[in-house]
Order: C-alpha cells, then sequence, then structure tokens
C-alpha cells in the first residue's frame, strides 16, 4: 500500500516536473516571441522614420527644384525678352546703316555723274571748238575720262565725234605726209605719218602709212624703226605697184640692223617675184653684198651700194593702188 501511493506520488511529481519543463519551455518561447515582437516593432518604427525622413527630403527637394525651375524660367523668359529686344534693335539699326549706306552711294552716284557729265561737256567742246589740231587734245581728254558714269547716249555722242574729229585730223596729216613725201622732206613725214598711225586709221589706209614712214625712216638711216614699218607693208598688201621698192628699202634695213638671214631671204624673194621690176638689178646687188657680209669677206666686197633711189612718184602717190 504504501509502495502504491509513492508510485503514484513519484507519478504526479514527474507529471509536475513535466507540466513545469514544458511551462518553463513556453515562457521561453513567449519571452522570445516578445523579444522578437519588440524587434520588428522597432524595425518599423525606424523604418517608419526613415520613410519620413525621406519623405521630407523629398518634398525639400521638390520645393528646391520647383524654386530652381521657377527662377529658371522666369531668368529664359526675361533673357528671351531682353534677346528679342537685342536683336530687334541690332536689325532696326542694321536697316538704318543700310539705308544709310544707300543714300550715300546714291549720293557719291550722282555726284560722279555730275562730275562725268560735266568733263564730257568739256571734253565735247574741246574737240568741237578749238582751233585746228588742238581738237585732238580733247580726243586725249576723251581717253583720261570716266565713260563708265555716263549714259550709253552720252557716250557714243563721245565716241562718234572723236572717231569723225580722228578721221578728219587723220586724213589732214595723211595728205600732208604724202606732200612731204613727194618734196623728200622725210622728217616731216615721220612727224605726220606718226600722228596719223595713232589715230588708228582703217587698215588700207595704215599700210599705206607704214610704207610712207618706213621709207622716210630707211632715207634718215634709222633702220631699226623702218624694219617694222616696212614688212608690215610688204605682209599686208602684196598687190600694191610699189611692194617691189618696199622690199628692197627692207632688205637694206634688215641688213644695216644685222639680220643677215632675213636680208637674204627677202631680196631672192623680191628678185624672184619681180623679174620685170626696175630694181632688179639691185635686188641682185643686194643679194651679192649680204653673201659676202655673211661669208664674212667685207674687205672684198668693195665700197656698199648707193641707198635705193627714190620710187616714181606716180607709185607712191598711192602705194596700195592696183
Amino acid at each position: 500500500m504504501p509502495e502504491q501511493a509513492k508510485t503514484e506520488i513519484d507519478k504526479e511529481l514527474a507529471d509536475l516536473r513535466r507540466e513545469v519543463v514544458e511551462a518553463r519551455n513556453l515562457v521561453i518561447k513567449s519571452d522570445n516571441l516578445l523579444k522578437n515582437l519588440h524587434a520588428e516593432v522597432k524595425a518599423v518604427g525606424k523604418r517608419h522614420e526613415d520613410f519620413q525622413k525621406r519623405q521630407w527630403i523629398s518634398s525639400a527637394a521638390a520645393y528646391v527644384l520647383f524654386a530652381v525651375i521657377a527662377v529658371g524660367a522666369a531668368v529664359m523668359i526675361t533673357s528671351a525678352r531682353s534677346s528679342s529686344a537685342t536683336n530687334e534693335r541690332e536689325r532696326l539699326e542694321k536697316m538704318v546703316a543700310d539705308l544709310t549706306g544707300q543714300l550715300e552711294k546714291q549720293r557719291a552716284d550722282t555726284s560722279a555723274h555730275q562730275t562725268a557729265q560735266r568733263g564730257a561737256a568739256e571734253v565735247y567742246k574741246m574737240m568741237t571748238s578749238l582751233p585746228g589740231d588742238e581738237r585732238l587734245k580733247g580726243i586725249d581728254a576723251l581717253m583720261k575720262l570716266d565713260t563708265s558714269r555716263l549714259s550709253s547716249l552720252e557716250r557714243q555722242a563721245l565716241n562718234d565725234r572723236a572717231t569723225s574729229l580722228r578721221r578728219e585730223t587723220g586724213d589732214a596729216a595723211f595728205e600732208r605726209g604724202k606732200i612731204a613725201f613727194r618734196k623728200n622732206e622725210m622728217d616731216q613725214v615721220v612727224s605726220e605719218m606718226e600722228r596719223f598711225l595713232a589715230m588708228n586709221p582703217p587698215n588700207e589706209q595704215a599700210l599705206d602709212a607704214s610704207f610712207f614712214l618706213g621709207t622716210a625712216y630707211n632715207q634718215l638711216r634709222k633702220h631699226d624703226k623702218a624694219v617694222p614699218l616696212l614688212a608690215r607693208f610688204v605682209e599686208g598688201d602684196r598687190t600694191s605697184k610699189t611692194r617691189d621698192y618696199a622690199m628692197l628699202l627692207l632688205a637694206q634695213s634688215y641688213q644695216e640692223v644685222g639680220q643677215m638671214e632675213k636680208a637674204l631671204e627677202t631680196a631672192r624673194d623680191a628678185a624672184g617675184s619681180y623679174l620685170n621690176s626696175q630694181y632688179q638689178q639691185q635686188f641682185r646687188s643686194r643679194i651679192a653684198m649680204v653673201k659676202r657680209a655673211m661669208s664674212g669677206n667685207t674687205e672684198a666686197a668693195g665700197p656698199p651700194p648707193a641707198a635705193p633711189s627714190a620710187a616714181p612718184a606716180q607709185q607712191v602717190a598711192s602705194p596700195a593702188g592696183q
């Protein structure tokens, strides 16, 4: 009996001990749960504080950004208005400057045109009212005049008058030169024919003047000036009655300036082209003399032949005639 009671007591103690252990475990578990809950509550509170802080910072940043945008927009609008006003002012200033420049240019053009008109009137007066050859001063003045400022009608009037004056004075100089040529006044021939050629005469008259002037220079022993003039006549007018005489003079001038090959070629060409020329003997003499000069046998050549005789008056009166 007592052992049975002891066994029940032990059993009850064991149950009680187990319940105490379970209660202790439950307390520990509850404590752990409370600690975890406290930690979670604390974490939630911290997250809430962080959220509020971020929200405050975001709000502050938003306000600052809005303020910056507002200030920037205000500055941009003000700058745009100022730039627009500046551009408008610059445009107006440029327009005023352009208009002023155009006005000054028009004034300058008008002044230049008036000056050119006065100069043209003076030139025209010189070409019409001055006596004799002094009217040629008007042509010289016309060459210096700026005719670009004149109208086409004014330029045409001046050019027509200058052409007429050149023709008139040129013909007079040409006739005086021919008269002097017949009188064998070669200095006068040079003066008149040079004046005539300076007026740009027609080609036919220019060839005639080249013959007279080249012959005059040949007679005056200015062979360097005679060569281009006589060569121009010989090459330009192959049907002239005085071409054989011009070729004789040209061969002599070529020889005098030391162009022996051209002198020989010209003399041979003349001798072969004009078999019945009255200068045939002089052609042959010139050929022989040039050959001796080219061979260096100048001592054996004897005295130089006389200058070519003058051309017949009826031929030189119109060298380009048929």
